[in-house]
């Protein structure tokens, strides 16, 4: 009977846990289901404009080569330009010589409209490396772009060719420039005809400069590593992206400019006249007077102003030791502002103001 009794238990037991489990499951269902959610969250306003700003102040140019990139669309962002941080001044896309993908163009717009910078990278020895159609036989390069190698005229046009057909590929596709690597020679890098890769470098410059774009060149040294060549390809970006800053700031503080010449004379006053101690020391020095001796009697004085408040000048007209060497008008020209202005007609003439 207790055996009877104790099956009927565990199988009272057993349905019920099947019932709750089922249940269960039921109940459940909504939270348990795997659901696919996006988590993007657009930037919003401040922060692009807080990264236009920082492009636009002086920082470390933050720069590299990509490769095997393939665009927007793919399952991975690995592959794509908009998965690179947004604070990547410019990349260099390596292998790129254009006939970009309709992936890659939206791609390349986006990282753009983040304030980066593309350009197209590719080693080139030779006259229409990678952009001769037909391939890079040196038959059909030479055919393509006229040239003979042993005539150095015939190259020079070739190269400049070359470096137009560059420049359109850039202009078709948008890409800010081109990173040459310099590390084949050839009918192009001639060292024995250095006319023709000047030729090719200068239209390349000459154009860019047309539209902003950049001309980045990795130059081989005795010993290269990554410090060396980091130096190389970030300098002139690097200064005229400073310069441009220093310009924006500084024009925005002339341009609201307040000056006020009473507030002016009444701070320069201020000092007793201690800003005039380099005329009076140079003055001293101009009639004879040792260097060491006129810095000590200028020093008296100003020690004089700084520790007592007298007045700088009149303890000048009253020392014994400099009214041996400078009469009342020659302090009194010391002290004369005048002088220290003599030059800003010159400057402004200069700056066309």
């Amino acid at each position: 009977m207790k055996t009877s009794k104790l099956k009927k238990i565990i199988y009272g037991i057993g349905i019920s846990l099947f019932f709750s489990q089922g249940f269960l499951n039921i109940a459940c269902s909504d939270w348990t289901d795997i659901e696919a959610k996006d988590y993007y969250e657009p930037p919003t306003q401040g922060y692009e404009n807080n990264l236009k700003d920082y492009f636009n102040s002086p920082h470390k140019i933050m720069f590299g080569w990509f490769g095997n990139w393939a665009g927007k669309g793919g399952s991975s962002m690995q592959y794509a330009l908009c998965g690179l941080p947004d604070s990547t001044d410019f990349v260099s896309l390596w292998l790129c010589w254009g006939n970009l993908t309709v992936e890659q163009q939206a791609d390349l717009k986006d990282f753009q409209a983040k304030g980066s910078r593309a350009v197209l990278c590719w080693r080139a020895g030779d006259i229409g490396d990678n952009l001769t159609p037909g391939g890079n036989d040196d038959a059909v390069k030479e055919a393509f772009w006229g040239f003979d190698p042993k005539d150095e005229q015939s190259c020079i046009e070739a190269a400049k060719k070359y470096a137009l057909a560059i420049v359109d590929t850039c202009n078709k596709y948008n890409i800010d420039g081109f990173d040459y690597d310099i590390e084949d020679w050839g009918t192009l890098m001639n060292s024995g005809m250095p006319s023709v890769p000047n030729a090719f470098m200068k239209t390349l410059r000459e154009e860019f400069d047309k539209t902003g774009k950049m001309l980045v060149a990795d130059i081989p040294g005795g010993e290269r590593d990554i410090s060396h060549s980091s130096v190389e390809r970030v300098i002139l970006p690097d200064a005229t992206i400073a310069l441009d800053h220093m310009l924006r700031k500084f024009s925005n503080i002339i341009d609201k400019l307040l000056v006020y010449p009473d507030a002016m004379i009444a701070n320069m006053n201020k000092t007793g006249g201690l800003i005039f101690s380099q005329n009076l020391l140079i003055a001293l020095v101009t009639k004879g007077v040792l260097r060491e001796d006129a810095y000590k009697w200028v020093q008296r004085n100003a020690m004089a102003r700084w520790l007592q408040g007298a007045d700088f000048k009149t303890n000048v007209e009253a020392d014994p030791d400099i009214k041996k060497y400078l009469t009342d008008e020659e302090v009194e020209h010391c002290f004369d502002p005048k002088p220290m202005l003599r030059h800003v007609d010159e400057i402004f003439a200069r700056l066309g103001l």
